[in-house]
């Protein structure tokens, strides 16, 4: 909480966004934590979640100006859902080439996948 305080602070003293980045950059170990369930979510309260993901979405995409401007975002989920799947039948398959040759290919484009603990893969933009 205190970290997300300063926020604001820091951006009162001088338009000072490093020291925010700083702060943002102290919060991510426990989002990363929380996501990859190493650190359990009711460890913070939801309040404390919900500003968390307030404050970080204003300052990172209305201060700052970092949105995502893809054309056709919806569409290209959707084929990297369908690249997920794929991947997934491939490996229960046990065709370990098919999807190792998918996640390398993604990869090469800028894409992560990552198998999860619960059988899905998940994928983001590097």
């Amino acid at each position: 909480n205190d970290l997300l305080e300063d926020f604001d602070k820091f951006m009162n003293d001088d338009f000072s966004t490093a020291r925010v980045l700083a702060n943002m950059f102290e919060i991510v170990p426990t989002i990363n934590s929380i996501k990859d369930k190493i650190l359990n979510m009711r460890s913070i309260s939801s309040g404390t979640l919900q500003r968390m993901q307030t404050l970080f979405y204003n300052y990172l995409e209305e201060v700052f100006g970092l949105k995502d401007y893809t054309e056709n975002n919806e569409t290209f989920s959707g084929v990297m859902e369908l690249v997920a799947d794929i991947r997934k039948e491939a490996k229960q398959k046990k065709d370990f080439a098919t999807s190792d040759k998918i996640r390398n290919h993604v990869a090469a484009l800028g894409i992560n996948m990552k198998d999860e603990k619960d059988g899905s893969i998940t994928w983001q933009r590097r």
